[in-house]
């Protein structure tokens, strides 16, 4: 043990190399399975956030005539009339949100953006779990009067008005004066790619009449009691906007009905995807790493035949031979591994503060390869070590 401490201690940029080939092996396994889980962490996550219980009804552009879509065209397939139908006629919706956007400019103070505004019922929060970072929200007293109150979310309320407070400031969308009576808590990404703190909500009524001039809605936001009742509120809807808007067997709809279940069920089929394929690259990282410490162990043998033939002519035997080289690259493969595991877990919350993901450091998945890493090093180092531990004593002193 002591002779190997010493060998490993006067090659030691050596000894630094094989341990670095370890490390970055390790570390990079970890980081990308991490970043994989982080990925469906956050998928879990807005999907606690967003609630399974909720459906989501789109206008499409009606194809029933001309057989495609117009590019740009204004699409004006959902009306009041079907918002009503489905409120009376579907008894498994508890609450529902009609919604219409559109990118205005936004001017407070001397600070201008363009910026998507949201027109929407109270109940909207309510369905997304929304609370509200300051001030109050909007009610039906504000709908029924068209009241020109505004709440933002967390990025708009940043971008124009900084550090300070917007509660009670005046904002100004499309030249039309707003209050400003809440800023929305801090929300992210949504499962449909929509950044949801860069958006301006208004009451639904008020962004119809005062802002867009509109009669129609862009989407319905429903809720149902329980997430038994999804697939059959999910057949009644389509069924009941099928028989308004005569679509459905012959002439193609002119609306969409996802759930939230379906959006996670996809997002999540799409990160196992990725984990399986991070997994392989992973796998990857450890041979590669331990190709680099067979390098470095086989350069160590042949630099080292003098050393090996002096103390075969000593009496040391194959396997003494074949230990020693083996303790040796093992340990340094070793230090490195757990080396790897804390450069993992340093790299993984880097990426996951950079990509905007949850930090997710998963304990097993480091033990394992941190496990993989030792096996393969051990599996590559036997080479040179037997290789060391099969020289000729005199052939090895002759051609040192």
């Amino acid at each position: 043990m002591h002779a190997a401490g010493l060998q490993l201690w006067r090659y030691r940029v050596r000894s630094l190399l094989v341990m670095t080939c370890a490390a970055l092996g390790v570390a990079g396994s970890i980081a990308a399975v991490n970043y994989a889980s982080g990925g469906r962490q956050q998928v879990i996550e807005q999907v606690a956030r967003l609630g399974t219980n909720v459906i989501v009804v789109s206008a499409l552009q009606d194809r029933g005539r001309g057989g495609r879509a117009r590019s740009g065209a204004i699409v004006t397939t959902l009306r009041e009339a079907d918002y009503r139908a489905i409120r009376r006629d579907i008894p498994e919706i508890v609450r529902s949100s009609a919604l219409v956007s559109s990118g205005l400019r936004l001017k407070a103070g001397g600070l201008s953006k363009v910026a998507p505004v949201v027109g929407c019922e109270p109940d909207f929060f309510r369905i997304r779990h929304w609370a509200l970072g300051d001030g109050e929200p909007f009610d039906d007293t504000h709908l029924r009067r068209s009241a020109r109150v505004a709440l933002l979310g967390a990025t708009v309320a940043k971008d124009l008005f900084g550090a300070d407070s917007p509660i009670g400031e005046r904002l100004f969308i499309n030249r039309v004066p707003f209050e400003v009576i809440g800023v929305l808590a801090e929300r992210g990404q949504g499962l449909d790619v929509t950044n949801e703190d860069a958006q301006v909500y208004v009451p639904l009524t008020t962004a119809m009449r005062r802002l867009m001039n509109a009669e129609h809605y862009g989407s319905l936001v429903l809720e149902v009691g329980q997430f038994a009742q999804l697939p059959r509120a999910v057949r009644e809807v389509t069924a009941l906007l099928q028989e308004r808007h005569r679509t459905g067997r012959f002439r193609p709809d002119d609306f969409s009905v996802l759930n939230q279940q379906d959006l996670a069920d996809t997002r999540l089929a799409a990160a196992a995807r990725l984990g399986f394929f991070v997994r392989w690259i992973g796998l990857s990282a450890l041979l590669v790493a331990g190709i680099g410490v067979l390098a470095m162990a086989w350069i160590t043998v042949r630099e080292r035949t003098r050393e090996i033939g002096t103390r075969r002519a000593l009496g040391a035997t194959a396997a003494d031979i074949f230990f020693q080289f083996a303790f040796e690259a093992m340990v340094l493969a070793t230090c490195g591994a757990a080396l790897g595991v804390a450069m993992g877990w340093a790299v993984s919350a880097l990426v996951a503060v950079r990509a905007g993901i949850p930090f997710v450091f998963n304990l097993g998945n480091a033990t394992l390869a941190f496990a993989v890493a030792v096996l393969v090093n051990l599996a590559f180092v036997s080479w040179p070590a037997r290789r060391a531990a099969r020289l000729d004593p005199i052939t090895a002193l002759r051609h040192a």
